[in-house]
């Protein structure tokens, strides 16, 4: 079972996002369901299946018609309504009360907090997208395409801002097809405010994620951004002075000697598209939290990752098996389920992408917890993300199996074809029911982990700042 609420998504919502998924994962790890971040019917995982047995080259053209599927009308930007998109996100937290709730930035590390600590997510960014067919190496085409319908929204709506986010390489099966636009709450959204007011427990810890990830953008309207590149092993400075490497790498794909990845517009360092976080919104929700007897706990970290380490340290801090733990679920990007550690007892690690800058992350994290060597014990889970456009900063699976056997002595990918990996066309389908079977033949006997109190959080989050 995967459980999803009744009510239909907002007009334009991009279901697969990190920080929808996210928040759908927090939705089924609540309800004690197993998570499926790419629900299809059986028919369709059957058809997958097939297709995926195809050449790459043929992988990566459905992956161009599938990324058609996702996308939504430009008319449907004429109906967004944040206020509705609030709605919507607590629409799936169903029970009268809750012990405490997270709020903010979305990296994927809150969707294993939520199943620790049973407190619902509430993410502060939601992304919308519309169908647009468009060269996958013409920035300024993609803004103008991004502004004409995102800036209707923010003279529309001041409690907003709105990022156009244009990545020619992590994206690039997806941008030509689809514009991406993320819309951030700049204040506290009053459905989140009547769900701090009447959802919680009295003196419920009210956890505030405060992500302080920069990146380069240009501000080409008031509270509209346009951003170029994203979160991996190539730099913002990179990305705009068109590296050799990106020149290489845009030639393997075909791209014509016109290219221009830079639209026009003076870059400045900001809050970064995905994970960064802006405006008011915390500072309300805690002052809202201390006003109504609640305990707000601000997590403020420089990088995604950082709140990875901190969970991590959660779940070790609360484990109640005999022994060490000696199992670990990897979750990268989208492909995680936050359930899985809840009834095996491994410890989670979320990965934010299937990029080399990951590895320092899960090495630190792995070095402070494991012995290596002869030492080595249990397994690694490993739910990779694929990519149909091999990005320059690419981890290959090798790669990571290389790391994980140093520290086990067994290392799986529940979901992922290895020889068709990273154009894994299976993945979207094969990582539910692959993960969930891993799940039930790994069964921790009682619970593993000890659900934290206040003080237990205040040990791992308590007076966290810029950490990384």
């Amino acid at each position: 079972m995967n459980y999803e609420p009744i009510k239909d998504a907002p007009p334009g919502l991009t279901i697969a996002d990190s920080a929808v998924v996210g928040l759908r994962a927090s939705w089924a790890v609540l309800e004690d369901d197993h998570f499926d971040p790419f629900p299809q019917p059986e028919s369709m995982r059957s058809l997958a299946k097939f297709l995926n047995r195809l050449p790459s080259s043929w992988r990566i053209k459905i992956a161009d018609y599938i990324s058609v599927s996702i996308s939504h009308p430009h008319t449907d930007f004429d109906l967004i309504d944040p206020e509705s998109s609030a709605e919507w996100v607590i629409s799936g937290f169903t029970k009268e009360k809750y012990h405490g709730v997270i709020l903010g930035a979305p990296g994927l590390a809150a969707a294993f907090l939520s199943g620790i600590t049973g407190y619902p997510f509430l993410p502060q960014p939601l992304l919308y997208n519309a169908r647009r067919d468009m060269s996958k190496d013409d920035a300024q085409a993609y803004l103008d395409a991004g502004r004409e319908i995102a800036e209707p929204l923010v003279k529309k709506f001041d409690d907003i801002e709105a990022i156009i986010h244009f990545d020619p390489v992590h994206d690039r099966f997806l941008i030509g097809r689809v514009v991406f636009v993320r819309l951030k709450y700049l204040t506290l959204p009053l459905a989140y405010r009547k769900f701090i007011e009447g959802k919680l427990e009295p003196g419920s810890p009210v956890i505030l994620l405060d992500c302080r990830f920069k990146w380069l953008r240009t501000e080409i309207a008031d509270r509209l951004f346009f951003q170029l590149g994203g979160l991996g092993g190539i730099s913002p400075g990179e990305m705009l002075e068109d590296s050799e490497v990106l020149r290489t790498y845009r030639k393997r794909w075909g791209a014509t000697n016109d290219a221009n990845w830079k639209a026009k517009g003076k870059y400045i360092e900001g809050p970064e598209s995905e994970w960064g976080s802006t405006g008011t919104f915390l500072e309300e929700a805690g002052k809202l939290a201390s006003t109504t007897g609640h305990k707000p706990i601000l997590v403020s970290h420089n990088h995604p990752g950082d709140l990875t380490k901190l969970v991590t340290n959660l779940y070790l801090n609360q484990w109640k098996g005999a022994g060490k733990p000696r199992d670990a679920y990897i979750g990268v990007f989208t492909h995680t389920e936050p359930r899985f550690p809840m009834v095996t007892g491994a410890i989670p690690i979320w990965l934010p992408f299937i990029t080399d800058d990951n590895i320092p992350l899960l090495k630190s994290i792995l070095s402070d917890w494991k012995s290596t060597g002869s030492d080595r014990d249990g397994t690694a889970f490993i739910t990779l993300h694929p990519s149909f456009c091999s990005p320059p900063d690419l981890v290959q699976l090798e790669t990571w199996r290389t790391i994980l056997e140093k520290y086990f002595n067994k290392v799986e990918f529940p979901g992922v074809d290895p020889g068709r990996y990273p154009s894994d066309l299976g993945s979207y389908v094969a990582v539910y029911p692959e993960i969930t079977k891993a799940a039930r033949e790994n069964s921790f006997d009682g619970e593993p982990f000890k659900t934290p109190d206040y003080d237990d959080l205040i040990k791992i989050f308590g007076g966290v700042q810029g950490i990384g």
